[in-house]
Order: C-alpha cells, then structure tokens, then sequence
C-alpha cells in the first residue's frame, strides 16, 4: 500500500471521532470553514507542544519544523503562535462566518440594514413573500444570500431558533445567538476534556501497547426500548456503586509524601448507545 494510501485511509478512519463534534456544530449555527480554521490553529499548536525540543539548545521546534510536520507555511505557523493558539482563532473564525456562513449574512443585514429594520432600529417583521407595499423576507434573502431559497433559509433559521413564523406567514426576528438546548460553553468545554481522556487512553493502547491503560467494555447488547429504560437505571446505580468503592479504595492506598514526578488519573463509566 502507498503511504499517501494508508494516510488517506487513516484519515477516513478518524473522521467517525469527528461526527459527534460535528453535530455540535450543526446545533449551534457553526460553519465547516469556521470550524476548520479553529481546526488548523489547534493542528498547530498541538505539533508546537508534541514535536520534539531542539537537541542541543533544548529549544521548542521552529516554525518552519512545526510547518513541515503541519502542512502549513512557517509565516502561517508564526501567526497562529502569536496568536496564541486557538485561543487567538476567534477572529478569523469571525471572518470565516461573514464570508460563508449565509444564515449569519441574512441575520447581520437584518440587523444593521435600515431597510428591514424599524425607525429605532429593530429588525422588522417581514412578510414571506415579495410585495410592492413593503419590504420582505424573499428581500432580505436576496440581498445577503442570492442563489438561495428564502424557504430554505427560513427553515435554517428556525432550526436554530433564530426566527419564528407568526400567522399569516410573518417571519419575525428573535436573535442572533442559536439555541443551544443546554450546549453553554462550560458544557460543551466538560464534554470536551471527556472526549479528550478516552481518545488519549485509545490512541495511546494502539501506540504504546506495553503500557497499557485500562479499557473495557461489554459486548454489544440488543434491547428493546423498554429493557434499556430499566437497565439505565441499573447501570447508573452500579457505577456510581463502583466509582465511590474505587476512589475510597485508592485513597486508602495513595502514598503521602512520595519523591519523584507525579500523574493524575481517573476512572470513567458511560454506556454508549446507537440506533
């Protein structure tokens, strides 16, 4: 097999991690360009800290290293590092939105454009279709989203809860934040760190299979909508059972005092669980 081949393939592979990330993003109105851009910035900044020191300086790896093992260009790589990582991603993300994202052109121009906004400026209620008595919503969409259908975009932005649709086909303005059905910051920031643990422990026991971390699970088990309601309530109440037993357990067994480099570790248990 071709390297370029087996990259390739790897690749494919991965992007399965990816669908979950994804759908957090199709949840809250974020664009494949925005999240790519996030995505580069992190590729970078991951290779700055993974990517060996200089072998006799002790240095970190130069931007035109960190540019190779990345793919990008050293000048790209010395932005994104003074820009501190992803944390410094915002503003491009930002650009990304006003360039590709259409749902957000139509929601700025609704804002910001006094056409479709009221004499104290606020965004008007417009009606679906074109008329010559005043302004609509087929208007708007044409103005800051040609070649789309105001149909569709209507039904994008209530998916995410931006507009609602009042009788007599009346799209009115709600917001510009999409509704996040409990996806704040802390939670998706929570998740993340998750996520991040168990990719860590698989990737590490595919890599370093001597210093193997502790994984295990069940055998895929077929239920009905019925018998997986009560084994819900079994699973949580023997896990939470097991978890107290085990901190209570290592912590009688923790040594104070110790010299030496120390790690954190921890015990996690979730059922996963797929139509």
């Amino acid at each position: 097999m071709k390297p370029s081949q087996e990259h390739t393939d790897v690749a494919k592979a991965l992007s399965v991690a990816l669908e979950p990330l994804i759908d957090v993003c199709l949840t809250l109105g974020i664009t494949s360009p925005e999240i790519e851009s996030l995505l580069r910035a992190t590729f970078v900044q991951r290779a700055i800290v993974t990517l060996p020191c200089h072998a006799r300086t002790g240095r970190g790896p130069s931007d035109s290293k960190v540019g190779l093992a990345a793919g990008v260009h050293r000048h790209e790589v010395g932005r994104i590092r003074a820009a501190g990582g992803a944390a410094g991603a915002k503003g491009t993300m930002e650009k990304k939105q006003r360039l590709y994202s259409k749902s957000a052109r139509v929601l700025l121009g609704w804002t910001t454009d006094p056409r479709f906004m009221t004499s104290g400026g606020h965004p008007l209620d417009l009606p679906m279709e074109r008329s010559k008595q005043r302004r609509s919503f087929e208007d708007l969409v044409d103005k800051y989203a040609p070649d789309n259908h105001p149909g569709s975009v209507l039904k994008e932005l209530r998916r995410r809860g931006n507009v609602d649709l009042l009788d007599g086909d009346i799209v009115r303005f709600k917001g510009t934040a999409t509704r996040s059905s409990g996806l704040t910051k802390a939670n998706v920031a929570g998740a993340a760190r998750r996520i991040k643990r168990l990719g860590d422990t698989l990737v590490h026991n595919i890599v370093d299979a001597e210093q193997f971390r502790l994984y295990a699970e069940t055998k895929t088990l077929s239920l009905s909508v019925e018998q997986l309601a009560l084994i819900r309530a079994v699973l949580e109440r023997r896990a939470k059972t097991f978890i107290a037993a085990l901190e209570s357990e290592c912590e009688t067994r923790i040594l104070t005092g110790v010299d030496g480099k120390e790690k954190r570790m921890g015990v996690s248990v979730f059922a996963w669980e797929e139509d």
